[in-house]
């Protein structure tokens, strides 16, 4: 097993079959990631998989999380591109688990600690598997993407491409899917088909 235990002291922990930075639900060859805040689930969740168990994770759409449920609603384009390759992937910016973020164990001040110990797990995936399209899914998360790959003006609207490891890629902010109507949804997933279709044209 391999453990993390930078945030154990704030009822944290990462000990899985898998390294922080291997955790990726899709393939590493996937053109887009959904950047979820972090596993919602028992902070002593055991998770059994292995790295190659996470890139098979959506052959079988019947034992989905709902979270993902949520994303068709948004894109059925792309939630059939979800473990393919080239297609669409997702991990999390904090890889340790909680019902909640931040959980009771874990506020204020003690949050920023782990979300500041788990984001360079977030830029080495980045930088090795180069996605060309981030989407997040909610505010926290939108806040630590705009620090990670900078956007080329001060006042972002919904999207911008931003540069990181040498690499371009293209960042949509959005708050968190699970609360926003069936419109919204639909409006988003509107334009991150149009900007994943005009990037595999641009391959």
């Amino acid at each position: 097993m391999i453990e993390c235990r930078e945030c154990q002291a704030f009822g944290l922990r990462f000990k899985r079959n898998y390294e922080p930075v291997q955790f990726l639900e899709g393939r590493p060859t996937s053109i887009a990631w959904i950047i979820g805040l972090n596993p919602a689930v028992d902070q002593d969740w055991v998770d059994s998989r292995s790295e190659s168990d996470l890139h098979e994770y959506f052959n079988d759409t019947t034992t989905l999380h709902p979270y993902f449920k949520d994303f068709e609603n948004v894109s059925p384009e792309l939630f059939k591109m979800l473990g393919k390759d080239n297609g669409v992937a997702h991990t999390d910016l904090i890889k340790c688990s909680s019902k909640k973020w931040p959980p009771d164990t874990c506020k204020g001040k003690k949050a920023k600690i782990v979300i500041t110990n788990c984001k360079k797990y977030l830029i080495e995936q980045i930088v090795k598997y180069k996605p060309k399209l981030i989407i997040c899914n909610g505010a926290p998360v939108s806040k630590e993407i705009l620090s990670i790959i900078k956007p080329p003006i001060k006042k972002v609207e919904t999207y911008y491409t931003g540069q990181i490891g040498g690499a371009r890629v293209t960042v949509v902010l959005s708050g968190f899917i699970g609360r926003i109507d069936n419109y919204s949804k639909r409006r988003l997933g509107v334009e991150i088909e149009y900007l994943f279709n005009k990037i595999i044209n641009q391959t």
